[in-house]
């Protein structure tokens, strides 16, 4: 029925038996209203793996908050308020809370306020890869080299840093192709000492992977990505 958005969830499966879960008893009394007045109804199930929020998750997307309210001068619960009311809007999602939203959203939530921290340049009360979970850390990699400041202290300006070295793959850095290859962006001290470690062990120390150049990072660093 168009308009008819109560949205159940699974909550447990036995057999050949289900059982929904709503997210208020308003959504439970429309759903048995419509049924009973149409003898039929079209339901739309969003399966959950589960896992909410974590903790690291959640004090992370606080300090965000407090960090960027100290820098742009308004309250933290006005950050709060305008980042999750523009990032519902973005990924058309229902109005969640911080308390058990899923960990995947959450994830995504942490990417999209990392992309504005980064992109302008919000100075930080703390390492971001010390408070990031490893499947989050990825998305701080990426934005930090689209927005060339340094991945592990965010520090601009930055430089891009071959983990997989150009030498390895044939060539000057102006000739040979640069997709797939590893790279991060570093600040000027720490691409020194990326420079005096083999690459496994600073990449170890500082619990990153680098990001393999796809043709975004190509273009914003005006890399060659052709044989030549």
């Amino acid at each position: 029925m168009q308009g008819f958005q109560a949205y159940p969830i699974i909550n447990s499966k036995n057999n050949n038996e289900v059982t929904l879960r709503f997210e208020n008893e308003l959504a439970v009394n429309r759903f048995l209203s419509t049924y009973q007045l149409f003898k039929q109804i079209l339901v739309e199930i969003q399966v959950r793996d589960g896992r909410e929020i974590s903790v690291k998750q959640r004090n992370y997307i606080y300090a965000l908050f407090k960090d960027i309210s100290d820098w742009s001068g308004y309250a933290p619960d006005i950050i709060k308020q305008e980042f999750k009311f523009k990032f519902e809007c973005w990924r058309e999602l229902d109005t969640f809370s911080l308390s058990n939203v899923e960990k995947s959203v959450a994830a995504t939530f942490i990417s999209y306020l990392l992309n504005f921290v980064v992109e302008h340049n919000v100075p930080l009360s703390f390492k971001p890869l010390d408070a990031l979970e490893p499947e989050d850390v990825a998305h701080f990699e990426y934005a930090c080299l689209m927005n060339k400041c340094c991945v592990i202290c965010g520090k601009k300006p930055s430089e891009l840093h071959h983990i997989d070295t150009v030498a390895a793959n044939g060539g000057y850095r102006a000739k040979i192709n640069h997709l797939g290859l590893r790279v991060a962006q570093l600040c000027t001290m720490h691409h020194e000492e990326a420079g005096r470690l083999p690459p496994e062990i600073f990449l170890s120390k500082y619990h990153i992977n680098g990001m393999k150049i796809d043709e975004h990072i190509a273009k914003v660093h005006r890399l060659n990505i052709k044989e030549k």
